[in-house]
Parts: structure tokens; sequence; C-alpha cells
């Protein structure tokens, strides 16, 4: 981890793979993140991976899917996230309350 985002206990990137831009905020002393992805089209959700003792596991899944996740397979990809990440939430516009996501 840099040393600035171990100072702030923070850590942020983006990543465009051509389809969708991934936005990844990490706060250590929470256990969560903030992950945005949004279309070229400018839609977007917005997801919050409460990882706990499993960061390990969730970054592993982050990184396995930055470069084949798309607007049309976006929900496979969360899903792949729920299974390695002890709680997952969605929040599909800004308006809307974000609620839990479940492997069932």
């Amino acid at each position: 981890m840099a040393a600035g985002a171990e100072t702030l206990g923070r850590a942020a990137l983006t990543h465009d793979n051509g389809r969708i831009v991934i936005e990844l905020e990490q706060d250590n002393e929470q256990r969560e993140m903030i992950l945005s992805l949004t279309s070229p089209n400018g839609r977007g959700v917005t997801v919050y991976p409460v990882y706990g003792n499993s960061l390990e596991p969730t970054l592993d899944v982050l990184v396995s899917f930055q470069d084949r996740i798309t607007p049309e397979n976006f929900q496979e990809m969360i899903m792949e996230l729920v299974t390695a990440c002890p709680e997952v939430y969605i929040q599909e516009d800004e308006d809307g309350e974000p609620r839990l996501l479940t492997a069932d």
C-alpha cells in the first residue's frame, strides 16, 4: 500500500477497460469499499463491499473481473463478489437505498 494510503487509511483507483469505468475507494478502518461502475452512456451503479476480514479474496475477485466486466455482464461479476465478500450492498440509482445482495 502506498505510504499516503497508510497514513490516511484510504486507497483509491480508477480503471477503464474500454467498456466500463471502475472506480474503487477502500476504507481500511471501516473495512469496506465503494465500487462505482459507469458505462460509456453515463449509466452507473454503486456497490458497497463490506469485506471485514476478507480483504484478499475480495480484491482477488475485483482484479479477476476488472478487464472482462461490461454493462451487459456486470450483475454476473457482482455475484462473483458476493461469493468472496461477507456483505455486498448495491445502489442502482442516486436516490435509491442500498440493498443487500445474497448468493440466492
